[in-house]
């Protein structure tokens, strides 16, 4: 009796301690979104309603190609542009997909200043047969690094295979992969296994985010929206396809 009641001491231990870490990052998430907040404005709404539950978005990847879809809503985000919460605005962009019914994008324009951004986006709806479509034109066979804070004026950098390789931190790096040669990216000289990636023929291409610092903000921020990494480990943040789709428009490329 005693080791069970020992053992039933333990469980709920854990689930408490899991519990606490749950909601002190939710806690975190709402004060960084409240120092750093967007507007998102709807500028013009279509009548056209629908019954789906809308559970993912993708960037158009051929916006000239939008006349089997059907328009839902133009967008505008604008707010305090601060670069390490960039992936903050594709957040708030899909909750807003997901309340006007939306399931494909495409930036119409960005602009930004010294301190504030502006963002116009057009919203769609369309079934799966072009949803299938629209991933098979997805980007292949690249690597992208984006620096995470683009605001910097010092010059990013990574290591490709032991290789120092800089950039311009306010501009994304791209890299152009051949069939199953073996790409080690990495934030020092020291080769690391398990930043390797090799491709097949017609791959989906990685993205990369370079960390600003160890104590990134985007270690807690983004736990749940896109970004995979271990808290507190000084290497290169892999993020989803839809996340990095968002931010090659958003950048410009580092053309080297």
């Amino acid at each position: 009796m005693k080791g069970r009641t020992e053992m039933f001491g333990f469980f709920c231990f854990i689930w408490y301690f899991q519990y606490m870490k749950f909601f002190c990052v939710i806690i975190f998430q709402g004060l960084v979104a409240t120092s750093f907040s967007q507007n998102v404005e709807v500028l013009k709404q279509s009548n056209y309603k629908h019954d789906y539950f809308v559970t993912q978005m993708q960037y158009i990847e051929d916006i000239s190609d939008t006349a089997k879809l059907q328009f839902i809503a133009t967008v505008k985000i604008s707010g305090e542009h601060h670069n390490s919460l960039l992936s903050g605005w594709y957040n708030n962009l899909k909750a807003k997909s997901k309340t006007l019914g939306a399931n494909l994008y495409f930036i119409d324009s960005f602009s930004e200043s010294e301190n504030n951004s502006e963002m116009v986006v057009k919203m769609y709806f369309t079934g799966v047969n072009y949803i299938k479509e629209n991933k098979k034109r997805s980007n292949k066979n690249r690597i992208f690094i984006f620096n995470q804070s683009c605001s910097r004026t010092d010059t990013a950098y990574f290591y490709l295979n032991q290789k120092r390789i800089e950039f311009d931190p306010k501009k994304y790096y791209s890299i152009t992969t051949e069939p199953f040669k073996l790409y080690n990216i990495t934030l020092t000289g020291k080769r690391s296994k398990k930043q390797n990636h090799s491709f097949p023929k017609d791959a989906e291409s990685v993205f990369y985010i370079i960390p600003d610092g160890k104590k990134s903000i985007n270690d807690m921020v983004n736990t749940q929206n896109g970004i995979n990494f271990s808290i507190g480990k000084n290497k290169p943040i892999e993020i989803n396809y839809d996340l990095g789709r968002f931010l090659l428009e958003v950048c410009k490329q580092d053309l080297q």
